[in-house]
């Protein structure tokens, strides 16, 4: 086995683009290159729901089905001498959620977040989410664990984004045969469009010495439908037609 990974194919960006509201686009996600500007004039429409927008992840699906909060995904497996621990979930969000965290909770948009500013943006704006088991979801030989705890939360800005970094704990043995876990971060409302990122989605951090390597793939076994009408911000250059499949990270290991 290789100690390489493989990167997913397309680019998936949370940055956002905006387009006309109430024109019905059409297409799943399928990708769409960095950087994206609003027009002023739709900038200010989105802003008068600033408030609505920002209640995304104390109470997810609210506002129906199709998204409005983007995420780019990276989760690093950790493992000690003898099994699987848990995964480190990283998420950054794209700039329009970032802003309604900068205005609501009053923290920095540059510097250091204090561990008050932390401790209030996990309080009002993660811990919630517990409900909806952090949208992370481990599979071992076809059966679904889903997470049931989020530990060492902690929060900063990385390229005028924030980022939620976040420990879930789920522990598998290692073994000389290969054993396979796969994760899948998805919100099966779309409220939350979640992609793994391009550059480095997944790294193993170990005490025992393993081999492995990894794929990240979309399921298309699993539906994600929503509704696509109104569709006010995308991932830049992508489509939306209502249904959409999860992706999902599989990482295959043994013991040296």
């Amino acid at each position: 086995m290789s100690t390489e990974g493989h990167l997913p194919p397309p680019s998936r960006d949370a940055r956002r683009q905006f387009v006309d509201a109430g024109t019905p686009p059409a297409g799943v996600v399928h990708g769409g290159t960095r950087g994206a500007n609003s027009r002023l004039s739709v900038a200010l429409r989105l802003f008068a729901v600033a408030a609505l927008l920002c209640a995304a992840l104390a109470s997810p699906g609210t506002l129906g089905a199709h998204p409005h909060v983007f995420i780019d995904a990276r989760v690093t497996f950790r493992f000690d001498e003898s099994e699987l621990l848990g995964c480190e979930v990283e998420w950054q969000f794209d700039e329009m959620f970032t802003s309604m965290i900068v205005l609501d909770f009053d923290v920095p948009r540059d510097g250091d977040f204090s561990k008050e500013d932390i401790r209030t943006i996990e309080e009002g704006a993660f811990r919630n989410l517990r409900n909806y088991d952090y949208y992370t979801y481990f599979f071992v030989d076809g059966e679904k664990h889903p997470a049931t705890e989020a530990r060492e939360f902690t929060s900063f800005m990385r390229g005028g984004r924030i980022v939620y970094r976040f420990f879930v704990p789920f522990r598998h043995p290692i073994d000389a045969e290969e054993q396979r876990v796969r994760v899948r971060i998805y919100d099966e409302t779309f409220f939350t469009d979640i992609a793994f990122q391009d550059h480095e989605p997944i790294a193993v951090e170990a005490d025992a010495p393993l081999d492995y390597d990894y794929s990240v793939t979309r399921n298309e076994d699993v539906d994600i439908h929503y509704d696509p009408m109104n569709q006010s911000v995308s991932r830049e250059d992508a489509d939306y037609t209502g249904l959409a499949h999860p992706y999902e990270a599989e990482l295959r290991f043994r013991r040296r």
